[in-house]
């Protein structure tokens, strides 16, 4: 990500999951998709989170994630104009994965009695 910045793996780690539990919350479950009960680094825990772990977003949404990191990184050490490109970086993807799910992982039709 940022080499020498200081930053641990354990802290990128809780970053990943918190990432991913907001976009759970706050993206997949209010939307009704489906399919993603069994992924998804909030689901481990940092403890738990193996570099082969599967991510909530899958290709090719899953590049968001290292812009998140990076911004981070860029939030932790103070670059302020960094973050702030990584972070539109990341809402762009995040973005196009939210319209994709709204496409894609539609909740079943509710049938309307009149």
């Amino acid at each position: 990500m940022r080499p020498g910045c200081g930053i641990g793996e354990d802290q990128m780690k809780g970053w990943l999951c918190r990432q991913d539990g907001e976009i759970r919350e706050r993206i997949v479950r209010p939307g009704g998709a489906g399919g993603f009960e069994d992924t998804g680094a909030d689901l481990l825990g940092a403890e738990g989170l193996a570099d082969s772990a599967e991510l909530l977003a899958p290709f090719p949404f899953d590049g968001m994630y290292p812009h998140y990191l990076c911004a981070m990184v860029d939030a932790a050490l103070g670059e302020n104009e960094r973050y702030a490109g990584e972070m539109t970086r990341c809402n762009a993807l995040l973005g196009e994965f939210a319209a994709w799910l709204r496409r894609n992982h539609r909740p079943p039709a509710r049938q309307v009695i009149w």
